[in-house]
């Protein structure tokens, strides 16, 4: 039976898609029958809304992690500033035929920058042990751009003599909308029932790549009062906010299976070629005898430099990760999570040697072996057997002091060593591990018990000793009381 919750999801992945397309058809009648005037007001207002709808959607949905959607607010809030700056000369008399470049670029730069930052913060939520994939699809979106650029805009602008500032703007946005393309395409294949919010981005980035054309290749489009142009950036406006209001988004934002990804060396090869890929197009114009594309050489770096040095970082922090791994690995048994031999002999050397420099208190050394451990195994399997080392390894821990070392050396042998003690206290403690481990333990339906044969050693002499000296002397006590157990038995 649905919830209450569950039923108002399910009406809004109905509701949301009619309500857009209701939106949509507003502005493109407002777009197709208005004056320049009416389309420019019409741009402004879509970034205005989408911004409000964006707000509302991550509220309403109950997104956890609202700061990429906030970023994109912040961007569409810069992008309606720019975008208000070209409907003022329109509606008012301001003088200008055009805004200036100046005032112009900064905001629309920095909106296409926090868009790629909303997208890489989405994805790498949605992907959190991909990060290094999505780092290189958005270095090789920008990539791709660049021959984009070259090839195909900046001819078509150099021939309109456009300004630098105009160049500038084109360029972010090409560069920027590619990397964004590249991040999004990354978990195409994960994100199951997120791909309606992830199809409406993809659609802002087609809408928006297309009015990015259309007002450079149209001379009438120059001036962002062609009917196409407008209408375009106002439906990649649009399309944000109904990604953010379609319940899917709640899937988009939340962790996916890991996807197989390519060999790390692979992956290295990849981003280097990528990373080259930006200053061979820059500089391909001075082999053919014209000058370097100063703009892309020096923006391009300025986008995937940051990008570079969080792939470094990444990978600084899973190598460290990795080798913290390895090193438990080698000091710590796999199934209990207690130290193993290796590692018990070095804190006990250590010890050994402030206790013969004159620390106060003596060592003791606890030798546990399990009583009857081979016919579980025997009788209910290895996982039984499993779980009694895991119990016991839980129970030994649980009754030892806090700066008591327990240790476990193979099969069904522990090790307590005690630092700072005295012959009346690792008695007594080896009584109560007795007592612990001889509990019972429920194990799907049945009771297993095990006892402990427990040995205990005291040193008190001043001096260096091996650690291997005072496991033979646990070893011995404890098969002397194992012993003395079978006579007392017997008799």
């Amino acid at each position: 039976m649905d919830t209450p919750r569950t039923s108002r999801t399910g009406h809004r992945h109905v509701l949301v898609p009619l309500v857009f397309l209701l939106v949509v058809a507003v502005f493109t009648f407002g777009h197709i029958t208005g004056t320049a005037p009416v389309r420019l007001t019409l741009l402004f207002a879509s970034g205005v809304v989408a911004a409000i709808a964006v707000a509302v959607g991550i509220r309403v949905n109950r997104v956890t992690d609202r700061r990429p959607w906030r970023l994109v607010i912040g961007a569409l809030t810069l992008l309606s500033i720019c975008n208000g700056l070209w409907t003022l000369p329109v509606v008012l008399d301001t003088g200008w035929s055009r805004p200036p470049d100046l005032l112009v670029a900064p905001p629309q730069i920095g909106g296409y920058a926090l868009l790629l930052a909303a997208s890489l913060m989405i994805v790498l939520r949605h992907a959190p042990k991909d990060g290094s994939g999505t780092i290189d699809a958005a270095v090789w979106g920008i990539a791709v751009a660049a021959p984009v650029w070259e090839f195909l805009f900046r001819p078509r602008l150099l021939d309109a003599h456009a300004g630098t500032g105009q160049q500038l703007i084109v360029l972010t946005q090409i560069l920027v909308l590619f990397g964004i393309c590249g991040s999004l395409l990354r978990v195409a294949r994960t994100c199951g029932a997120g791909r309606a919010c992830l199809a409406f981005l993809f659609a802002a980035l087609g809408c928006t790549v297309v009015g990015i054309a259309t007002v450079n290749a149209l001379p009438s489009a120059a001036e962002h009062q062609a009917t196409v142009p407008a209408l375009c950036f106002a439906l990649g406006y649009l399309c944000l906010g109904a990604a953010a209001m379609h319940p899917s988004v709640i899937v988009l934002m939340e962790p996916s299976a890991p996807q197989v990804s390519r060999s790390p060396r692979l992956q290295l090869k990849m981003f280097g070629t990528a990373i080259l890929v930006v200053p061979l197009v820059g500089a391909i114009g001075q082999v053919v005898g014209v000058p370097p594309d100063g703009l892309l050489l020096t923006l391009a770096p300025m986008l995937t430099v940051p990008l570079v040095m969080i792939r470094i970082s990444r990978l600084s922090a899973q190598r460290a990760r990795d080798q913290q791994a390895l090193a438990h690995q080698a000091a710590h048994d796999e199934l209990t999570g207690l130290i193993n031999r290796r590692r018990l002999f070095q804190v006990m050397e250590e010890a050994i040697t402030r206790h013969a420099a004159g620390r106060a208190g003596e060592l003791a050394l606890i030798y546990c072996d399990l009583n009857d451990f081979k016919p579980i195994n025997d009788g209910y399997g290895h996982e039984a057997g499993d779980e009694v080392l895991r119990s016991t390894a839980a129970r030994i821990n649980a009754v030892v002091r806090t700066k008591d070392v327990v240790a476990r050396i193979g099969g069904d042998e522990f090790l307590i060593f005690c630092p700072d003690t005295d012959e009346a206290s690792a008695y007594a403690l080896g009584d109560r591990i007795a007592e612990a481990v001889a509990a019972p333990l429920p194990w799907r339906g049945h009771t297993l018990r095990v006892t402990a044969a427990v040995g205990a050693t005291l040193w008190t002499e001043r001096r260096q000793v091996a650690p291997d000296v005072l496991l033979a002397a646990a070893d011995d006590r404890m098969y002397a009381n194992k012993r003395a157990r079978k006579v007392a038995r017997t008799a």
